[in-house]
């Protein structure tokens, strides 16, 4: 019988998840242990190996769309086995394969179905000035969620594009495409102004948040509701720091050393010797922490993570700085694995190479400090 593959937890954090990238279509074989996806987590996008083998009957999950952890994303089996009752059998076809189109309240676009059930009202389709013939009514237009949100934010007619996903349906990848290639907006109205004046109504956008800006948000809540902040500041002369920089930078004919490498040095030696320092609060208990293991913070164009420097009280200056160096990078691309982003004791946030002088950080939860 078909296997229904749900959306597997691929962080100890994750409650929920997205389809970044399919890497399979329906019609392929796969294998056990074949990558078939890219997942985005609250703290980065992962390959997800199938734990099946079969032919992809039908790919379940749209790309881009937000769905809770269990979630029925692909169906696998024989070729010519029914995925309906494969679904039906998971718990409803209807309610899980997000082709089954369940017209929204009424507007030019909605949220995907993930968002659908805030039932936030949306604005009526506005028909192009250039056109002389009725747009049918947008509820009757088969589109994703996803879909009628992004045509919405760009001001897009969603009657106006043609749908390559099932039975026709429009998906985010038309809108995209619809927008890059020049489609004719929805019409703007515009209202009365000050003295007869008009202007131009432009709609708000609502931009839907990123697992990891969930995460983000998530955390930061938490961290100020469960650990007492404080903040104390000081000025630090760091003219033998800069020699040293230069000095090691000349030797190896390259930048291989930054201020934050010899910060994070600084900071390792200073928890050895300040272990009062290296401790968090735990409830109903103080833990001081064993080992010295510095996350070092790295903003994203999405959000922020922190992949960690383990054992870095152990570690030379120019081994934390490649360390540091490779770890930034990787985030950047978001390529952590979750054990690399887990476990700090302290974190390092620096936002001195954006100008900034002074600044509050958050404390990241199961911490008792940060260096901002």
């Amino acid at each position: 019988m078909a296997k229904v593959i749900t959306l597997p937890r691929l962080s100890d954090t994750m409650q929920e998840g997205v389809v970044a990238r399919w890497l399979v279509s329906e019609g392929d074989k796969v294998r056990r242990g074949q990558v078939i996806a890219e997942i985005e987590t609250d703290k980065a996008t992962m390959e997800f190996e199938s734990f099946e083998s079969g032919t992809v009957l039908r790919l379940v999950a749209p790309e881009g769309e937000t769905l809770p952890l269990g979630a029925p994303i692909a169906v696998l089996g024989k070729p010519g086995e029914d995925p309906d009752a494969a679904l039906s059998a998971f718990g409803g076809s209807e309610a899980a394969a997000p082709s089954a189109e369940a017209p929204p309240a009424s507007g030019a676009a909605a949220p995907p179905a993930s968002e659908q059930r805030s039932g936030a009202p949306e604005e009526p389709a506005q028909t192009p000035a250039a056109e002389a013939a009725p747009v049918p009514s947008d509820r009757r237009i088969p589109a994703s969620p996803l879909a009628r949100k992004r045509a919405r934010e760009y001001g897009l007619d969603l009657a106006s594009i043609r749908g390559s996903g099932p039975r026709g349906r429009v998906i985010v990848a038309d809108v995209e495409a619809a927008r890059a290639s020049g489609a004719a907006p929805a019409a703007a109205a515009s209202v009365p102004g000050a003295a007869g004046g008009r202007f131009v109504e432009r709609p708000d956008r609502t931009i839907p948040l990123s697992q990891m800006r969930k995460a983000v948000a998530r955390r930061m809540a938490e961290s100020f509701r469960e650990i007492p902040h404080f903040y104390l500041s000081a000025t630090i002369r760091m003219d033998r720091a800069a020699a040293l920089r230069a000095e090691i930078n000349d030797a190896h004919g390259a930048k291989v050393v930054s201020f934050n490498d010899l910060v994070v040095v600084a900071v390792a030696r200073a928890l050895v010797e300040h272990p009062r320092v290296n401790r968090a609060f735990a409830g109903d208990a103080i833990v001081e922490h064993g080992n010295v293991h510095v996350g070092v913070a790295v903003a994203l164009d999405d959000g922020l993570v922190v992949p960690v420097v383990r054992f870095a009280d152990q570690k030379r200056l120019t081994e934390i700085a490649a360390e540091v160096r490779d770890l930034g990078s990787r985030a950047r691309a978001k390529k952590l694995r979750p054990e690399e982003m887990t476990g700090s004791t302290f974190t390092v946030s620096n936002l001195g190479m954006f100008g900034i002088d002074h600044f509050s950080a958050v404390i990241n939860p199961g911490e008792g400090a940060i260096l901002a």
